[in-house]
This record gives structure tokens, sequence and C-alpha cells, in this order.
């Protein structure tokens, strides 16, 4: 088996390296280690130690990793004989980032759309503008279902296996491939998936997760506090689920 893996901290593990009241000032220095990702947990539990290519990067928009997998699948770097066996993995970010060309950097970067205006920045200035005149929920959802259906249809024709799923803030599709793992759950994406299972096992019948998973994260220590990301438990249990569905 080949694994390939897509979308941003949450698949590449940063801060799996937290521990418990870890200052953010060590937690900023601490050597990077991606080990205790779930990615390599994957990797590891199907034995494609030496055949996994993660494109996964941090603050990664999706319009980024799209643009990656084109060029990959585009590329003499990839051949259908040798990936036969392949299995893509694609946790999808927040909507409210996107992937543009800088002329300052004369190169593409990810922005994040803000509310919050800062004249000193210049990724500040243009996340500001795209939030307030170009963005739209409705829209961005549209345009995000259109490349999982393209997508979809690329890797059927090639004869690949691939799967999506959010990693946090479940969006409203109106779309339903059956490659989506539990689309037609409400709160499916990873995120709610550590929630569910604290207030499970601390028997938290509130439902309190429900209105704001990353606040109900954090109340509970669920996620590392410094990079509102998984800890190692987390990414120990997002394995296991992951590990399940494709079992």
């Amino acid at each position: 088996m080949f694994l390939i893996t897509f979308g941003d901290d949450w698949t590449l593990g940063t801060g799996a390296w937290y521990k418990p009241a870890m200052p953010r000032i060590v937690y900023d220095n601490t050597e990077v280690n991606y080990d205790d990702s779930w990615r390599i947990l994957v990797r590891d539990h199907f034995g494609c130690q030496d055949s996994h290519i993660n494109f996964a990067a941090s603050n990664s928009s999706n319009q980024k990793q799209f643009a990656l997998a084109k060029s990959y699948f585009n590329s003499k770097r990839f051949s259908k004989n040798i990936h036969k066996d392949t299995i893509v993995l694609w946790g999808l970010t927040t909507l409210r980032r996107d992937y543009k060309w800088c002329n300052d950097s004369k190169t593409y970067q990810d922005i994040s759309l803000t509310e919050e205006y800062d004249d000193r920045s210049n990724k500040n200035r243009i996340g500001y503008g795209l939030n307030k005149w170009c963005y739209n929920d409705v829209i961005a959802t549209k345009e995000l279902e259109a490349e999982i259906i393209h997508w979809n249809i690329f890797f059927k024709a090639i004869g690949i296996k691939n799967y999506w799923f959010d990693s946090f803030n479940s969006k409203n599709y109106t779309i339903a491939p059956s490659n989506f793992f539990d689309l037609r759950s409400k709160n499916r994406d990873l995120l709610s998936l550590l929630c569910i299972d604290h207030a499970v096992n601390s028997r938290d019948s509130t439902g309190g997760w429900v209105k704001d998973p990353f606040e109900y994260a954090l109340d509970n220590k669920i996620i590392n506090p410094h990079g509102l990301l998984p800890k190692k438990e987390g990414h120990k249990l997002i394995a296991k689920y992951l590990i399940e569905k494709l079992s």
C-alpha cells in the first residue's frame, strides 16, 4: 500500500509534542517531531514506512493542497504502475483560507481571511480585503464541492482509492459522496470526534461541545492551548478512527 496525505496542521501533526502545562516559550522552541501524528500512526499500522508521501503543510489552505495535488499527479514522480495500491487521505481545513499570488514575495502564499485590519502586514491587508469583498460561505462551499467531485472522478479513472474528512468545523455540503467519512453526521469532523470521546468518557451529557467545539476542547484540555491542535492522545484516537474506516 502507498499512502498519500493532504491537509493542514491537523494532518501534518504540528503540536503533537505538547506536554501538559508546557509554557508557550518551551512549546515554540521544542524540536519539531511528527512521529506521534495520526498520519504516521496510520502509515505504520499499514506498513507504509517506505511508501508514504505527505503534502500537508502548516496553516495550509485547501486551495494550496489542490495545487500541490495537481502538480504531483501531473509530474514524472507519479506513476500509475508504481502507485497502483495507493490510498489518498485528505483532511479538509477551514474555508477561510485562500492561496494567492503575492507580488512582494513573487510566490503563492496561504492567506488567512480576517476581520482585523493591520496596515503593517501585506498578507493581513489581502486577507482583510478577501474577507470583506470576496468571501461568501455558500460560494466557498460550492467551490470546495467542485474540487471534491473533480478529484473523485480523477482518482476513480486511474484506479486510486481516496477518502475525505473535515479536520474541524463540519461544513454544510450539498453533495454526499460515499468516500467522505461520516458525511451524513452533523458533527463529524476530527475536532468533534475528540470532543465526543471526552464527553462519553467523562459522562458529560450537557452537549456543550456542540455549540463551540474549540471552546469546549480548550476548557477540557482536549487540544493544546498554544496551537488549538490535537495532542498526542488526540492523534492516537484519530488514527484509530481512520484505521477502522480504512479496514
